[in-house]
C-alpha cells in the first residue's frame, strides 16, 4: 500500500482545487531529483515483496467461511515486535484496504547480492508463522486474489448490512462500509472520492455479446502462461 501516515485527506471538492498544483509541481520535483542524480553510480538496486493475507473464520459444523474484520486488533498485535525490536524485527505490518486485511513485508529491503533470493520464501514463512501465533484455531490468514463469496449476503463476522445511506463511504449493494478498514481514514476517503469524482457509483457489467478470441490470440495466451 506504501506509506500511510496520519492525518485528514481531503474530500474530492478540496482536492480539485489543487490538482493543478500537484501536477506541475509533481513534475517539475521529478526532473530537479533527475538532473542532481542522473550521473550517479553504483547504487545498489533494493527491492522487497508484500504479501496481503485475508483473515478468514471457518465454521466448521454449518459449513460457512467468513471474513474476519477484526484485522486491526491483530495487527496492533504484530506492530508492537516493530516497536520494541526495531533492529531485530524481520517483517513489518502495514494496514490495508479491508478491515479483513493484513500487509507483510520483510523489515529491511533486500540487495543485490543473489543470496538475497534465497531469504524470500523463508521471510514469507516467518511472516504466516507471526500470524498464526495469533489466530485462533478456526481463523485462517488466505493469501488470495479475492474471497470468493465476497458481496454475497453474511460474508463478514461480524454479519453487516450495506451501508447505502447519503453519509455512506460507497453506498454499495453488496460491500458494508464496516468491511473496509475504518481504523485509517485514508481508505473510507478513498472510497468516498473514487464516487464523487466519477460522479456515481462504480459499474462493473459483464458485456452482453463477450468477444471472442481469434486463434493468434489464443495462442500468445496459451503460450506465455506456458513460459511462467
Amino acid at each position: 500500500m506504501g506509506l500511510l501516515t496520519e492525518g485528514s485527506p481531503l474530500s474530492w471538492e478540496e482536492t480539485k482545487k489543487y490538482a493543478d498544483h500537484v501536477r506541475k509541481h509533481g513534475i517539475n520535483q521529478f526532473l530537479n531529483i533527475y538532473k542532481k542524480l542522473k550521473d550517479r553510480t553504483g547504487d545498489t538496486l533494493k527491492w522487497g515483496d508484500e504479501v496481503e493475507y485475508m483473515l478468514v473464520t471457518f465454521d466448521h459444523e454449518n459449513k460457512t467461511a467468513r471474513l474476519n474484520l477484526d484485522g486491526i486488533t491483530y495487527l496492533k498485535c504484530l506492530q508492537q515486535d516493530e516497536i520494541n525490536n526495531p533492529d531485530e524485527n524481520t517483517a513489518i505490518w502495514r494496514p490495508e484496504y479491508g478491515a479483513y486485511m493484513l500487509e507483510g513485508t520483510p523489515a529491511r529491503p533486500y540487495g543485490g547480492s543473489m543470496a538475497h533470493f534465497n531469504v524470500v520464501e523463508a521471510n514469507m514463512k516467518i511472516r504466516r508463522e507471526e500470524i498464526m501465533k495469533l489466530l485462533k484455531a478456526e481463523d485462517s490468514p488466505l493469501s488470495i486474489t479475492s474471497f470468493p463469496r465476497l458481496g454475497c449476503p453474511g460474508f463478514t463476522l461480524p454479519g453487516y448490512e450495506p451501508t447505502l445511506t447519503e453519509d455512506g463511504a460507497s453506498r454499495s449493494l453488496y460491500f458494508p462500509d464496516q468491511a473496509i478498514n475504518n481504523d485509517h481514514p485514508r481508505f473510507s476517503t478513498l472510497t468516498r472520492n473514487i464516487r464523487s469524482r466519477r460522479g456515481g457509483k462504480i459499474a462493473i457489467n459483464i458485456p452482453s455479446k463477450p468477444k471472442l478470441l481469434n486463434l493468434e490470440t489464443f495462442y500468445i495466451i496459451v503460450g506465455v502462461q506456458y513460459m511462467l
